[in-house]
């Protein structure tokens, strides 16, 4: 990957739906060598995707946090049955299973603190698998997950 290549990946990180002049002027190439970058950046799997990128805001959340879960190992199908329930939930927008102290950190959002703290305690804690759960409320984000494009 060369220069050219990470800027065209910076590009697209903050606007995919540019037209490829529009690349073209920016990242000093011609337009079609530019869809052949893009191309061959998708082909060999650095671009795995293109995507949109929501305002939360604007569908009504307000509040945004991570929160840690700690399950019963133990109980293999029931951890399986959260497992599903993470991957189909619209308000978790993010989820890892992680090592260490916390067994799961879900990125979710909801509209308001009162309806954070009924989604915790009415779905997440109600789950046999879930022993634990902690949040952590977002004040302000400083580098939103969609504009990092990693190290190129």
């Amino acid at each position: 990957m060369d220069r050219f290549d990470r800027a065209i990946l910076q590009e697209l990180s903050h606007d995919g739906r540019m037209s490829w002049a529009q690349m073209a002027d920016r990242v000093n190439l011609s337009a079609s060598a530019c869809q052949r970058r893009v191309q061959a950046l998708t082909s060999r799997g650095i671009i795995d995707k293109f995507t949109i990128r929501l305002n939360e805001k604007a569908q009504g959340h307000h509040v945004k946090a991570f929160v840690a879960v700690n399950i019963e190992r133990q109980n293999v199908t029931a951890a399986e049955v959260f497992r599903e329930y993470v991957q189909s939930e619209p308000r978790i927008q993010a989820g890892h299973m992680l090592s260490g102290d916390v067994d799961y950190l879900l990125e979710v959002v909801a509209r308001d603190l009162e309806a954070l703290g009924q989604f915790i305690e009415d779905e997440l804690l109600s789950f046999p698998a879930v022993k634990d759960a902690s949040s952590s409320i977002v004040l302000k984000i400083v580098k939103p997950f969609q504009d990092a494009i990693g190290p190129v």
